[in-house]
């Protein structure tokens, strides 16, 4: 529906022409040492797509997964105080992060807690 209109057809071909326009006039000199990698003006030690444990990554999402929603709770609160609705949403609220921390836990991504 938009592309009959107009309304992205003219914005995507201006885009498409200034992508063609750059692959053609950029000069291309490649250089390895401008393609290194480079952080603090300190030679690179070792290969900088090692792998690593996935599990950090988890743990990481976890956290801020967590974090947030704990403090959403402390914002809704004050705003849900005395109404049954309020601490049925609440309760249906802290229900899933039960739920999402049960189901991590049975994955094996919390097993540095034990």
């Amino acid at each position: 529906m938009l592309f009959a209109t107009g309304l992205v057809a003219g914005p995507a071909l201006f885009l498409l022409i200034l992508l063609t326009l750059q692959r053609l006039l950029a000069p291309r000199r490649p250089d390895p040492v401008k393609e290194s990698a480079f952080e603090c003006g300190i030679p690179q030690a070792d290969v900088p797509w090692k792998p690593f444990n996935v599990r950090f990554a988890a743990v990481a999402a976890l956290f801020v997964i967590f974090d947030v929603e704990g403090v959403l709770l402390f914002a809704v609160a004050p705003a849900v105080k005395g109404s049954l609705a309020g601490v049925l949403e609440v309760g249906a609220f802290v229900s899933m992060l039960a739920i999402g921390l049960l189901y991590a836990w049975r994955k094996g991504l919390l097993s540095w807690l034990r």
